[in-house]
């Protein structure tokens, strides 16, 4: 256990930020920035509440024992049905209210846009759309629009969007599942260690800042954590459980562990392998391989389903949509990442670092380092048993696993270390428990009064970034462009039909063209990152108006000049990933596109809007009110088959006060 403390402490305190801030590559990275504002939030926080509370505590030591002892006994009264159905509700509540008030009940990234939409598919009872005529206008970077049209995202997800849609309570989907996280955590650490360790593993988990925050969104890491924790409950009961609770165990542990895996494959092969050894173990002592064996058959029902919608989407039941996107190259392991640059085991090993760094405030949002806590835990953790070793197994594989991932995925928090959050704040109770039940009447006072204050200072005196409710407050104001109020726009239409042009900015625009040749994600954003964008622009429309194979297309976009800019100074466009080298490059047409930019105000991201589109009979695009992204001159391609409705665009003028957007004749 003290190697294992020491390994977090490495990683995840020190020398982490250092080592990360001298790397030039990753100085820039928001989770380094933060953790040196963090350090005087944990200095501050120590002196001006932890240790005053700490001394007092133990000035009128006699006065602070009779009191825990009181509350103690007040707390053991509740039975624990009561306690842990008052916990579950309270962290229910925390996650919607996080939905309302951060996210503002909308998708905030392209991930959550792209598993709502397939499961606004799955509801016409298809697994995917045929091809849209016009897929540059209908298209984000992460759904397939080639060929046929879903999500990259394995089935599951989108399957438990699309019942929460059908009971008319998506937005509440992940907070309930939270609630429901909070009773496994209890049901685990109740029968793997006993009362104390579960109630203050309940607590931690009911209160957990990055747990709440993550549950108020719509993506996938929640329904995998609930799924995970279910699985995680089971464990006690098929090793220890009555006779009829053996029989129903190997069935919840195999369905929670083979919908994990089609939900979010990587995690849900982890967890298995974490959870297989010990039941493969125990199965062997107790002579119990028929219990295995109904296990590995419950886990093969979802899996079994996920490859068959694979094989129905991308063609080969191996092959996921992220593959049809992004190429071979989005695989685990060490090789060039999508975009080409080399995924190497010390990157690997800085992005583990990352995310452990970002644990410190995510875990608990106290004015401590989260990871310290974890790690003194483990420390007081006298013996180590077989659930310690299922945890940190867990944990170990979890981190090693997307060590050889490309991929960080910053979602306010470590978003690939989420499924292993539960597995932290477990052992983290169960050390602090135990080092509570055998320290010193001193050192146990120092305890409990420490951690109350940290856990109450946390809460009571928030500043952004810090405390829960101080990252809840940081992150309301980001992604912006994402949270708009279509609302207001499309009733003021009273159901008259309508095509309503959405305008992102240039760089995107110009990307959704490459998409409309043919150009995969990939090739797509390297060209634009390395190409003169108005030279690149004038080919792509020079592509538009010839027939012809996509690699012949990408062929001679290849060709274009490359983004040079004069030493000294570089063309300063609305949109400063549009990239030109001088001004000698900007070309009428590119003109143009700046133009546009300049005069339609404030970006709107066209990801939400395409949640509002219809899905008609025939699988198409149809509704009285159609939402496609503006690409300027290229709108005329539409005219053919939306020819028969006025066309619109939505404007959010520079400086409105509200987020509801505005609809403008087409001009």
């Amino acid at each position: 256990m003290l190697l294992i403390a020491i390994q977090l402490v490495v990683l995840g305190v020190y020398p982490a930020p250092l080592v990360l801030w001298n790397d030039p590559a990753t100085r820039l990275n928001p989770a380094v920035r933060q953790f040196f504002d963090e350090l005087l939030f944990w200095v501050i926080g120590f002196v001006m509440i932890i240790a005053p509370v700490i001394a007092v505590a133990n000035l009128f030591g006699r006065l602070f024992d009779e009191t825990w002892a009181d509350a103690r006994q007040r707390l053991d009264a509740i039975r624990d049905r009561r306690f842990v159905t008052v916990a579950a509700i309270a962290a229910t509540v925390f996650a919607a209210a996080a939905a309302l008030y951060v996210f503002g009940r909308k998708p905030t990234s392209s991930d959550e846009i792209a598993q709502l939409w397939h499961a606004r598919i799955l509801l016409t009872g298809r697994l995917s759309l045929p091809q849209d005529p016009n897929p540059e206008f209908f298209g984000i970077d992460n759904v397939v629009d080639q060929g046929r049209w879903y999500s990259q995202f394995p089935i599951g997800g989108p399957v438990f969007l699309a019942v929460a849609m059908l009971l008319r309570m998506t937005w509440l989907l992940n907070p309930v599942l939270a609630g429901l996280t909070v009773v496994n955590v209890y049901r685990f650490a109740a029968r793997a260690y006993g009362k104390d360790e579960a109630r203050f593993a309940t607590v931690l988990s009911a209160v957990c800042p990055y747990l709440l925050i993550m549950s108020g969104s719509y993506m996938n890491h929640t329904i995998v954590v609930f799924l995970t924790t279910l699985a995680l409950a089971e464990l006690p009961v098929w090793t220890s459980g009555t006779e009829k609770e053996r029989r129903r165990a190997p069935l919840v542990i195999g369905l929670s562990l083979g919908a994990a895996m089609a939900v979010r494959p990587l995690d849900g092969v982890v967890v298995t392998l974490a959870f297989g050894a010990l039941l493969a173990r125990q199965a062997m002592a107790d002579r119990r391989v028929a219990g295995l064996l109904l296990t590995a058959a419950a886990g093969a029902v979802p899996i079994a389903g996920l490859l068959l919608a694979n094989q129905l989407t991308t063609g080969d039941p191996l092959r996921f949509g992220y593959d049809v996107i992004w190429g071979t190259n989005h695989s685990l392991g060490f090789h060039n990442d999508p975009l080409g640059t080399a995924h190497t085991p010390e990157r690997g090993l800085k992005s583990v670092m990352s995310a452990l760094l970002q644990l410190n405030w995510s875990l608990f949002g106290w004015p401590m380092a989260g990871l310290i806590v974890v790690a003194a835990a483990l420390v007081a953790i006298r013996a180590i048993g077989r659930w310690e070793i299922v945890l940190l197994a867990w944990i170990e594989l979890h981190l090693i696993a997307y060590s050889a991932y490309w991929s960080e995925g910053h979602f306010l928090g470590p978003r690939y270390l989420f499924t292993v959050v539960p597995a932290f704040l477990i052992l983290a109770a169960r050390g602090i428990v135990s080092g509570v039940r055998h320290a010193s009447p001193r050192v146990r006072r120092s305890l409990i009064a420490g951690l109350g204050a940290a856990m109450l200072g946390a809460w009571v005196f928030p500043r952004p970034p810090f405390g829960p409710v101080g990252e809840a407050r940081a992150a309301r104001p980001l992604r912006q462009s994402l949270k708009i109020d279509f609302g207001p726009a499309v009733e003021s239409l009273r159901g008259r039909k309508a095509l309503i042009f959405i305008t992102e900015p240039a760089s995107l625009r110009l990307a959704r063209r490459l998409w409309g040749l043919g150009i995969s994600r990939p090739d797509a954003i390297r060209l634009v990152v390395q190409k003169d964008n108005c030279a690149l622009l004038d080919a792509v429309a020079e592509e538009e108006r010839r027939p012809d194979a996509p690699s012949a297309r990408l062929a001679r976009l290849e060709r274009t000049k490359k983004y040079m800019p004069r030493q000294g100074g570089t063309v300063v466009a609305p949109d400063v990933a549009f990239r030109v080298s001088d001004k000698q490059s900007i070309t009428p047409l590119c003109w143009a596109e700046g133009f546009v930019d300049q005069t339609s105000g404030r970006a709107i991201a066209y990801g939400p809007a395409m949640l509002r589109n219809d899905i008609g009979p025939d699988g198409r695009i149809a509704g009285p009110i159609v939402f496609v992204a503006d690409l300027t001159g290229h709108n005329e391609a539409l005219r053919s088959r939306f020819g028969d409705r006025p066309w619109y665009r939505l404007r959010l003028p520079e400086g409105a006060t509200d987020r509801a957007p505005r609809i403008i004749p087409y001009q």
